[in-house]
């Protein structure tokens, strides 16, 4: 069990160097190819901050771990959305760009929403998962023209030198691989710790992978609220979870269809869409998140995470169904 605990401590360090890796040297990348640095924020790097959920669903779907899949992206999503978006505000208010709270801050609602009504008959198919998939499609499309629009009003950036592409390129893949190795081993010793600690596997995936997966959107959000660079912050988190709830579920839903657990669809599943309500009221009434708020976000973390371990009710108990 200590070997266990080690590797799962080592592979987390690992996901978050590569994950720094990636995010450190996609901007210049970006650069030297002339893509706008609004690409790289919303599209870039929070796909890219999404690689340890896209691996550990992929490999838990492949073992036959389904629920693990499903309960990783939807807890994952959880702990993005309300503690890492509560550590930085905790850190320093984050006020919320105009475009940014009126585009994914819906986006995220959107794909929440439709998540749980895919999986109220209690399974995802193939199907489904091609509708989350192309339910993506036209969110890049709306943030590939506005970023066209910022194009032609400000011209078109310079494409940097070939040595730092070719340069970038390289630690970028990098970081890619050190994501997966060390999503790997995090799903093989975590689900060893699990199993010995008589972890039930939906709490493994909505609280032990979900928080580990979730440290490159802590570590980003967390530097760029350093930085004050509060768009990345809230952008990056809400990019983020658009694409993991669209494209990787769409994904592990395509390779396998999917059992979803009645503890997701009862209580995380919903608490999941009323916290992302809850931040577009908060974002929405002074077009900022306070520390006051962060407290509440942080409350929200801490009783979905004790629900994974204790018999909730559900909506259908609480609404008399």
């Amino acid at each position: 069990m200590l070997w266990s605990a080690a590797f799962f401590a080592l592979s987390l360090a690992v996901v978050l160097g590569g994950s720094e890796l990636i995010t450190r040297n996609i901007a210049p990348l970006a650069r030297s190819l002339g893509v706008k640095e609004l690409v790289v924020t919303i599209l870039g790097v929070s796909v890219l901050s999404s690689l340890p959920e896209l691996t550990v669903s992929v490999l838990a779907i492949s073992r036959g771990a389904a629920e693990i899949s499903v309960g990783n992206v939807i807890g994952s999503n959880f702990v993005t959305l309300t503690f890492v978006t509560a550590v930085c505000a905790m850190i320093r208010p984050i006020d919320i760009h105009a475009e940014v709270r009126s585009r994914e801050s819906s986006w995220m609602i959107l794909s929440s929403a439709v998540v749980l009504i895919l999986s109220m008959d209690g399974r995802l198919s193939r199907s489904d998962g091609g509708i989350l998939l192309l339910l993506y499609l036209p969110y890049v499309r709306n943030v590939l023209m506005s970023v066209r629009h910022d194009r032609s009003e400000e011209g078109r950036a310079d494409r940097g030198p070939r040595r730092v592409m070719v340069r970038s390129s390289t630690l970028t893949l990098a970081g890619i691989v050190a994501v997966v190795w060390g999503s790997k081993v995090a799903l093989d010793s975590g689900t060893e710790l699990g199993t010995v600690a008589g972890i039930p596997a939906v709490a493994m995936g909505v609280v032990l992978f979900a928080f580990g997966t979730s440290l490159p959107e802590l570590a980003i959000s967390v530097s760029a609220t350093l930085k004050r660079k509060a768009d990345v912050t809230i952008g990056e988190v809400y990019a983020s979870n658009i694409f993991t709830q669209l494209v990787i579920l769409g994904i592990c839903c395509l390779i396998a269809p999917i059992p979803v657990p009645r503890a997701l669809t009862a209580f995380a599943m919903p608490f999941l869409v009323l916290a992302s309500v809850v931040i577009q009221l908060f974002v929405t009434s002074d077009s900022r998140i306070n520390r006051f708020e962060a407290v509440g976000l942080l409350a929200f973390y801490a009783v979905f995470a004790a629900s994974q371990f204790m018999q909730v009710p559900g909506i259908e108990e609480i609404l008399g169904f």
